[in-house]
């Protein structure tokens, strides 16, 4: 009996939109073939049936089929020598297997060899309609799992590429914007009275794209090292107020903008806590560029930085007056490459690392980050680090 009829006898049709799964019917009875075949197509199936196991497998080898239905009894090849040989040769189609009140043990034997499930003779309809609903759905599930196993593992691959790509670019951008900088600083040392208004205009648009690369590149690194961790943070202990000088000197040497305010009281300049020297400095450096770089008027704009200790911990908080972060991607920004704009025409540059990073280098620090009300009216980023025990003010 080949190919198949919806119809509505039985009560049971397919839903419109559903690929028809495929049945083979392997019994040597007239009977029971034709009523399954009509019952088959009738549930909206599409049936195909062969009175013998050597007829079945001919048609195993040259169709695909979703379920196979086999009576264990026949005379020549029974069904236990078909059941071995579909496990062999085609493992991914599930068997449900017929038998007499006399067979059982062979059923079980079935069952051992790999067959989804047995039915008894004689059987109901309704038996039958059930045992190969179950059937399957517990195909389609496994099917699905194998689908997203194999789906995350490509993600994975993809993951591991690009990893693999951004340490590449990182190193190799590195070293010729090294030598940049060298060269540039050594211009700077020199007689540099001679330069008309234009030409300092450009040395300082080198040095403004130089600092940019150079920031993105510390950004890409940090990422590449935190994900294959080849480099554990080094925490050293720092005085708040010691840090937060260095950083000023450190941002004048490196031509970075220094017109923001530090709010820094005695008390939080004294407390001492772990801090990662070298890393560190990329969490102000990444919010204050946002700070300035997401500014509503760049030649006005207003960023603060407060310090405040607290009982058992110190929080360091960003603000800015600036374009602000929508309530639907405050989750979202801490995560790589996303920026609040993220169209191919947007207006601020940036590869939508800054917050990535600021989130990677604190939760090294046992730290975390957060946004919370604006103070100016645009962003507040706050950092909370912990003071660790009997490491009183210094």
């Amino acid at each position: 009996m080949a190919n198949s009829e919806q119809g509505s006898s039985t009560g049971v049709v397919a839903p419109p939109t559903r690929m028809l799964e495929r049945v083979l019917i392997i019994d040597d009875e007239t009977n029971i073939r034709s009523t399954l075949g009509d019952f088959m197509m009738l549930s909206g199936y599409e049936a195909d049936t062969a009175a013998d196991g050597p007829r079945g497998m001919d048609l195993l080898g040259s169709k695909s089929y979703d379920l196979v239905l086999l009576d264990l009894h026949m005379p020549g090849m029974d069904g236990i020598a078909v059941t071995e040989w579909i496990r062999e040769t085609h493992p991914e189609i599930p068997v449900i297997v017929m038998t007499g009140h006399a067979t059982v043990e062979s059923s079980i034997r079935a069952l051992r060899l790999g067959a989804y499930d047995y039915i008894q003779k004689p059987f109901t309809l309704d038996e039958i309609e059930r045992t190969i609903l179950n059937c399957l759905e517990k195909q389609r599930l496994q099917k699905r799992n194998t689908e997203l196993t194999q789906l995350n593992e490509r993600l994975r691959e993809i993951e591991r590429i690009k990893d693999d790509l951004l340490a590449t670019v990182s190193h190799e951008f590195r070293t010729p914007l090294t030598a940049i900088h060298g060269f540039l600083s050594l211009l700077e040392t020199g007689d540099t009275s001679n330069l008309t208004a234009h030409q300092r205009q450009c040395l300082d648009a080198i040095w403004d794209n130089v600092n940019r690369l150079d920031a993105m590149i510390a950004n890409l690194l940090v990422l590449v090292e935190s994900q294959d961790r080849s480099y554990p943070p080094i925490l050293e202990i720092t005085s708040l107020g010691q840090f937060f000088e260095e950083y000023q000197q450190l941002r004048k040497q490196c031509r970075l903008r220094t017109d923001y305010s530090l709010e820094l009281d005695a008390a939080s300049a004294a407390q001492s806590v772990l801090l990662d020297r070298r890393r560190f400095p990329l969490v102000l450096n990444n919010l204050l560029d946002n700070a300035f770089k997401f500014c509503r008027e760049p030649d006005v704009a207003q960023a603060v930085v407060r310090v405040k200790k607290e009982k058992d911990h110190v929080w360091i908080e960003v603000s800015d007056a600036g374009i602000g972060i929508p309530d639907t991607l405050a989750d979202r920004v801490f995560e790589r490459f996303t920026q609040v704009d993220m169209t191919s025409t947007r207006e601020f540059q940036g590869a939508g690392l800054g917050l990535a990073v600021v989130n990677n280098i604190v939760a090294s620090h046992n730290g975390t980050v957060k946004i919370v009300p604006p103070v100016l009216g645009g962003t507040s980023i706050r950092i909370t680090l912990p003071i660790p025990p009997r490491m009183g003010s210094r």
